[in-house]
């Protein structure tokens, strides 16, 4: 086999081509032997790039509409969400965050800084858990209880810092004051020195898919902070969650 380049354009090529692909066509097309056309095909049929059908032929597989939905999902959102973040920046005076749910873990898809923000380890593109952080708590809580159950089955709750919450039973009753006030609180549970004030984002299913959460130095983020300013929160994710086609009527966002 020769280089992830030449990988990538039979990838190309097959998603083009108007109908199914043998071996013998990609080997013709990009001048390479039988063996080693079929190598490439055997890599790309085992991550689900493309399925072989019973006459040995080739077509695009759904691991490629799966990276189609999950890319169309980030750009929608962030264009849909933008002037709300803009207006809660503006408002709070401190970082916010978009960050979508992407099976256990959270994506950061948009970031703004405020003149006063505080230097942060997050960036766009950057994997992190939900269990320890506030936008990862607040689309935790509207899960249904079998997608929670199913969560703490497959993630262990890693201490990150001394306050992270890793007792299961003192989750599932975190997730509960979430739910009855309807934004989360990262109390320095994921980065010291950080607080921060999370609420979901709901699909027109109802489903939380995402969310936005302000964050800044646990100096500012105090008790009285967060009394005056989690509204602003909660009215940013609501107006996002709207324009997703999610009913006002039957929020769970407060």
């Amino acid at each position: 086999m020769e280089s992830p380049k030449k990988m990538l354009e039979i990838i190309d090529y097959i998603v083009r081509h108007p109908k199914k692909v043998t071996v013998s066509e990609v080997s013709q097309e990009f001048g390479m032997s039988i063996s080693n056309a079929y190598k490439y095909m055997k890599v790309l049929e085992d991550y689900g790039i493309v399925i072989k059908n019973p006459d040995k032929s080739y077509i695009p597989g759904f691991k490629l509409v799966e990276y189609g939905s999950i890319i169309l999902k980030r750009i929608t959102l962030r264009d849909i969400a933008h002037p709300h973040l803009v207006d809660l920046m503006v408002k709070t005076n401190q970082t916010i965050h978009l960050v979508l749910k992407e099976g256990n873990w959270g994506i950061y898809i948009e970031k703004m800084e405020s003149a006063e923000s505080l230097s942060m380890i997050s960036k766009i593109g950057m994997r992190m858990p939900l269990y320890s952080t506030g936008f990862g708590k607040a689309i935790l809580a509207f899960l249904s209880e079998e997608e929670i159950k199913k969560y703490l089955r497959e993630v262990e709750l890693k201490r990150r810092t001394e306050n992270t919450i890793v007792d299961p039973v003192e989750f599932l009753e975190e997730l509960n004051k979430i739910r009855e006030r309807g934004y989360s609180i990262d109390n320095e549970e994921n980065e010291y020195g950080i607080k921060c004030v999370g609420a979901p984002i709901f699909d027109h299913d109802g489903k939380p898919i995402a969310a936005v959460s302000v964050s800044g130095s646990a100096n500012k983020i105090t008790l009285e902070w967060i009394e005056e300013n989690a509204k602003y929160v909660l009215e940013c994710a609501k107006k996002i969650s709207k324009k997703l086609g999610y009913n006002s009527q039957t929020s769970k966002i407060r």
